[in-house]
């Protein structure tokens, strides 16, 4: 099959399709999309066959001639694609403009071949994790080849251990097709985790701990985000929404169900001052009761390079086991926080109870919150949040191996919360700011609730 089209200058986000007819017989299928990038122009390549999704390929860095490539077959199959029988019947082509500021042509070809390609997915890994409770520090947020990542997934998993994590969940956009590898190079020492990022047109979310794919094609008729986010808890799975404040690439889906939230991404290491929005946002859904647990993401693209490479902010989970389920529990539950060095405990109490980020006790006349950090690398400032505005603060002149704070409220109520949060002091007789600036974080509690 060969066809041609044309995506005009003034079109709008969203899916084309093509349909072709694979007759009994055929061992492997190859699908090629080319055309010309002189600028903006995304567009993305999705195959699907009779029993469903089978890969999706994506260059949105790539200028000039581009050209999209699946090939499938029993016995293996190409970057960002599935491997499996060849099933005879319809299949469908889905291409995907994220956005254009160009007209451009576009060649989409089929190619059947009746013998298989490559070598079967490597065996998953005896030991994914291990047991004990702990904190656990990881990454939510990494990329592959098989989608835009620069890497392979074993590069990606070899700078996590090289960097210190316990554990790494793989969000390439659209596609699971990374899993198996993900899975073979797990161990006691890396608990992983298999996700996909949701890449829509007003929008991105990831879905970590899943069994299946699940359709992130989410701007069609019939299929939209809250049914992808209740499909991911129907798995077990955490729906999270992804730097809300990323302009064309932020959270624009104003009719979402925030309830279907669990996670969200409150600092995200490319996205600079839009962190101050994504706190802002997070307190205005924690005032409203939601109890969506804030979190960290690098979102790397090369797990070595920039601002991309692991191990520069992390999200801390306090869990059962180091294993893919407890450590979703812990994340579901508010028993997290964000990093960039120090470690944290939070920790509030009163007359006969006690409560960690994450945890409920019941409104008191008179609450005492207590601070413990570790490795605080630089003079630092700690504030006290309570619903979202400042409540107490406490400057730190000098860097402290291990520190201890207290703070009180004399007035709690019922619906209340208190989280905190740590930034480096400017330098000594600096003028900037007020000790709150994003490029400053050094950690961002989740909060603990008042019932």
């Amino acid at each position: 099959m060969s066809e041609r089209g044309l995506i005009p200058q003034e079109a709008r986000p969203g899916y084309t399709y093509h349909t072709f007819e694979v007759p009994p017989g055929v061992a492997a299928l190859r699908v090629r999309l080319r055309y010309h990038k002189a600028g903006i122009c995304q567009l993305y390549l999705s195959v699907f066959g009779p029993a469903g999704y089978r890969g999706t390929r994506m260059k949105p860095g790539a200028v000039g001639a581009v050209e999209l490539e699946l090939i499938f077959g029993a016995g293996g199959a190409s970057l960002g694609a599935l491997p499996g029988p060849i099933e005879p019947g319809v299949w469908r082509v889905l291409l995907d403009l994220e956005r254009t500021q160009h007209a451009t042509e576009y060649d989409l070809s089929v190619e059947a071949s009746p013998e298989p390609p490559f070598l079967p997915a490597p065996p998953p890994a005896p030991h994914n994790g291990r047991s004990g409770a702990a904190w656990y520090r990881g990454e939510l947020h990494a990329h592959s080849h098989h989608s835009d990542g620069r890497t392979d997934v074993q590069s990606v998993v070899e700078a996590a251990r090289r960097y210190g994590l316990d554990f790494l969940a793989l969000t390439d956009h659209y596609t699971p097709a990374g899993w198996s590898e993900l899975k073979a190079l797990s161990g006691p020492d890396l608990c992983v985790i298999p996700g996909m990022e949701l890449t829509a047109h007003n929008g991105h979310a990831n879905l970590h701990g899943l069994s299946s794919w699940v359709n992130p094609f989410v701007d069609g008729e019939g299929w939209g985000v809250n049914d992808v986010a209740r499909a991911v808890h129907a798995q077990g799975g955490l729906f999270c929404v992804n730097h809300a404040f990323s302009l064309d690439l932020g959270w624009r889906y104003h009719r979402f169900d925030w309830t279907l939230a669990d996670l969200m991404e409150i600092y995200h290491h490319l996205e600079g001052s839009a962190n101050t929005s994504q706190l802002t946002l997070w307190d205005s859904l924690l005032r409203q009761g939601l109890r969506i647990t804030g979190v960290a993401g690098t979102d790397s693209h090369d797990p070595y390079a920039g601002r991309h490479r692991l191990g520069q902010v992390f999200t801390y989970v306090y869990a059962e086991g180091l294993n893919p389920q407890a450590l979703l529990a812990g994340l579901k539950a508010g028993r997290a926080y964000v990093s960039l060095g120090p470690r944290l405990e939070f920790v509030a109490t009163a007359p006969g109870q006690r409560a960690g980020m994450g945890e409920r006790l019941k409104a008191p006349s008179s609450l005492t919150l207590e601070a413990h950090l570790q490795d605080l690398a630089f003079p630092a400032r700690v504030l006290l949040i309570k619903n979202g505005f400042y409540h107490a603060h406490q400057d730190i002149p000098v860097p402290r191996e291990a520190l201890a704070l207290q703070f009180q409220d004399h007035d709690p109520q019922a619906g209340d919360y208190y989280r905190l949060e740590v930034f480096a002091l400017p330098p000594q007789g600096g003028t900037s700011g007020h000790g709150r600036e994003w490029d400053r974080t050094l950690v961002l509690s989740n909060p603990i609730f008042l019932e």
